[in-house]
Order: structure tokens, then sequence, then C-alpha cells
């Protein structure tokens, strides 16, 4: 059975998935982030946000969600929305459909919100509802075609959160869909996010393990997975987040791990650009398949306890003021990255692990030493990959410094939101409010994402 259903405002409406009506009251709905200048020329410690708490505390109150709410949870994603964008968007409506969908006028209607292929259709939002217990949840795609195909396929999928686990217990059967088409011609891509947010912030959609929306994901940042020699393609994946899904690892993993001609699990090599000599047949290995060979490493890893202890070498250059002349130009081999730290530490050169992971991605000197994971746990022909990745990474970098050079920039705070036209013009600004920010800070700043001084900064 199909129905339609609409989510309208200032009415009497039928709950989406439950028989008893309930009464949407959508008034009183807060200002967007104000425009106002405050600020203070003294120095003031980071603002620590953590936006899943603000949501989980937001839900708990049972107060409605406003405009100024979802703003408040996007704080630091480059993301707002109006008043009367959210009202458009909770008047977008809803079709429902009975899982498994096999009839023909059910395929056609199913099609029509989605697309017809997994490379090309609609954006929008998705619901899922457990009938025997009403648990739902809420997902937003920008393809929902190749999202649902992914449901659908819960066979060959990792069982992690709280979905995923039931529809390969019970089977798509046990659940009821209910999709959200946007309409291109009003909205965007992530529009759909917003529209994802709102539901996330009402306790009903309680199969969500996560309470706010992750924009990054929607990027599309393609990621390829190779063996040691790069000849064999073994996954490619449009985000992190499907890395996370699919193979069950962590974003900050990924993070660590790609372009960085680190060896993950001593296995495989995480690139953001396709290897031209590799052999592009994906479809040679399963998802399945290669998630049992990358659990079976993980554990060997585990086994011997060694699956944060990759061997790293650290060179002494000439002029080092923390050693003596006849230590200079000496390597010293360290079994993990955590014992090299606690050799600088010993000498009094404090050191994060963070920091340190930075430079040996980057391959930067401090204080006149280099550090590296050690060539001994790449096999004896990477040289030519390790050229390869070099050669891309300094041209992604020459192209990232063209590109952002004049590029706006969007600064969020407490009663704070400005857009810069440049780099140039931000540094300048908050060099006048004696905040100390120069390009290298701000780029870190920017890729991070994290706040400085109470500040957000995002390319507008």
């Amino acid at each position: 059975m199909i129905m339609v259903m609409f989510l309208l405002h200032n009415m009497t409406n039928m709950n989406i998935f439950n028989n008893h009506t309930l009464t949407n009251k959508w008034t009183g709905l807060g200002l967007v982030a104000s425009t106002t200048r405050y600020f203070s020329t003294s120095i003031t410690k980071p603002i620590k946000y953590k936006p899943e708490a603000l949501a989980l505390d937001h839900i708990n109150s049972g107060s409605s969600t406003t405009s100024s709410v979802i703003n408040k949870m996007l704080l630091n994603q480059n993301m707002s929305v109006t008043d009367s964008k959210l009202e458009e968007l909770l008047k977008v409506k809803g079709v429902e459909f009975d899982l498994p969908i096999i009839t023909p006028e059910a395929n056609t209607l199913f099609s029509e919100l989605t697309g017809k292929s997994m490379y090309k259709g609609f954006f929008g939002v998705y619901m899922f509802m457990h009938m025997n217990t009403g648990n739902k949840y809420v997902g937003s795609s920008n393809l929902l075609r190749r999202r649902m195909d992914y449901y659908f396929k819960y066979d060959e999928l990792p069982m992690g959160g709280k979905l995923l686990p039931t529809l390969k217990k019970e089977g798509l059967s046990a659940f009821k869909l209910m999709m959200f088409k946007l309409d291109s011609n009003k909205f965007s891509v992530r529009d759909a996010l917003i529209l994802e947010q709102y539901y996330l912030l009402n306790k009903e959609f309680n199969t969500n393990t996560l309470r706010v929306v992750n924009a990054g994901s929607s990027k599309g940042t393609n990621m390829f997975i190779y063996d040691l020699t790069c000849k064999i393609t073994y996954y490619k994946a449009n985000s992190k987040i499907e890395l996370k899904r699919m193979l069950k690892m962590h974003p900050e993993t990924v993070k660590m791990y790609l372009d960085s001609k680190i060896p993950y699990t001593n296995k495989f090599l995480l690139l953001s650009f396709p290897v031209t000599s590799s052999s592009m047949d994906l479809n040679k290995m399963s998802t399945k398949k290669l998630l049992e060979m990358m659990q079976e490493e993980r554990k060997k890893l585990y086994t011997l306890g060694t699956r944060r202890s990759i061997s790293v070498l650290l060179k002494i250059k000439e002029g080092n003021m923390w050693v003596t002349e006849n230590y200079w130009g000496q390597n010293l081999n360290f079994d993990s990255l955590t014992s090299c730290i606690k050799y600088l530490r010993s000498m009094g050169l404090k050191m994060k692990r963070d920091t340190l992971s930075k430079y040996m991605k980057t391959e930067k000197e401090f204080h006149n030493f280099m550090c590296k994971y050690s060539d001994n746990i790449l096999p004896n022909d990477f040289k030519e990959i390790g050229h390869i990745i070099d050669e891309y990474k300094q041209s992604k970098d020459k192209d990232l410094v063209m590109k952002n050079k004049k590029k706006p920039m969007l600064v969020k705070g407490d009663n704070f939101n400005i857009v810069f036209n440049s780099m140039t013009d931000t540094i300048k600004y908050f060099d006048s409010m004696n905040i100390k920010l120069d390009r290298k800070s701000l780029y870190l700043h920017l890729k991070d994402g994290k706040p400085y001084k109470g500040y957000y900064f995002n390319y507008k």
C-alpha cells in the first residue's frame, strides 16, 4: 500500500507513522544568528562546543525545535537555516512504502522519488519505522537511490548502530519506509541535512545513535583502498562515513592513514586519488569479504599487542640543540610512536601525539628532528608509489593555496557572524582585536573545525 502523507504547519496533522493525531504548533520561531558585533579585546579561553550534548539536552527538555535551535547545533558546520526556509522544508510531502517494494506501481513511484540509477538521482530525507516497536530512524542523502540500495543489501553490511542489526535479524518486511524528495528548483542538497537535523531533535527517532548531522560526508571525497603495491584496488568510498559504515574504519583513523604512506594494518594503503596502474576491478572481492580480511588483520595485531605500535625512525639533524654534536646525523629506531614521544619528553621537549603525527604525515622538521615511520613496514618496491603520493600531495597543496587565496570566509561565534572577503581580511580584522592569527594557524583552524578563542572558521 502506498500512502501520501502531508506535513503541514499550524493545523492538526496525522503523525507520519502513528495512528493518533498530533497538534503541530510552529509558533515563536527563533531568530537566526545575530549579525551584531560583540567582542572583547581580552584573550578568552576557547568555548568547549559539544553539539551532541546540546542536541540531547534539547531533546530531553521537550522544547520545540526552531531555526535558531538548529543553527546552534550546526554552528561549526558552516550551515544555517532561516525561519521561512525551515517552514518550507516542513511542508514537503512524504510518501510511505511497505517493504520490500515489489509491486510495479510501488517500484515506479519509488524510482520517481529516488531516481532510476544509483549514480543519477534525487536528494532528500528518508525514514524507517519498525512496525512492532514504533522505533524510528531518519537519514538524508544527495542520492536517495544509492542510499536505499545500501540498506536493501543489508546482508553485506557491517552490523553497527541500531538499525542494521534489526534489519538483518527481521528483514525489510518488519519496517515501513517514508521518502521525502526535495525539489531541486527550491532546495539544495544541504537543505536535506537541515530537514534531517530537524527530525533528529525529535525524541521519536530513537534508532539514531547520533543526533547531529555530519555535513562533511555530503562532500563526496573519493577514497581508495589499495594493496601495498597499488596494483589491486580493494574498495572505492565516497566519504569517511562510508568507510565507517562499510568497513568499520573510524574517521579519525582514516584521517591518520589517508595519503600518509603508512599501511593500515600493515596490509592496505588509503589514498584520496586513483593510481592509474592499479586494477580497477572492484567486484573481485565483496565488501563483506574485505571486511572479514580487515577484521582478521586487526585481530592479529590485537593479539600481538601491536595494533598501535608501528615502528618509527627519528632522524637527528645537524645543529640540533637538544643533543650533543656526536648525535648529529644519527637515526634512532623506536618500536612505536609512544616510545619516541617518551624519548623526546625525557630530554625536556614537550610533544603531543597528534602534533608529532602531523609532522610525520607532512614530513616536517621540528627542532632539527625529523620523524617518519620506518621503511621496514613497506614493501621493497614501494619507492615508486611513495613518489606518486608525494607528487600528488605537493600539487594538491599548490592547488589549495591558489583556490583559497581569495575565497570568502565565514567566522562564527557567540553573537558573532561575519563574512570576510579573504583570508588576509580575516587576519587583519582579528589583529585589530589583539587576537593573534596568521595564515598557517588559520589553515589549521579551517581544517580541524575546532574553535579558536571562541570563534569558528569556515570557507563561505
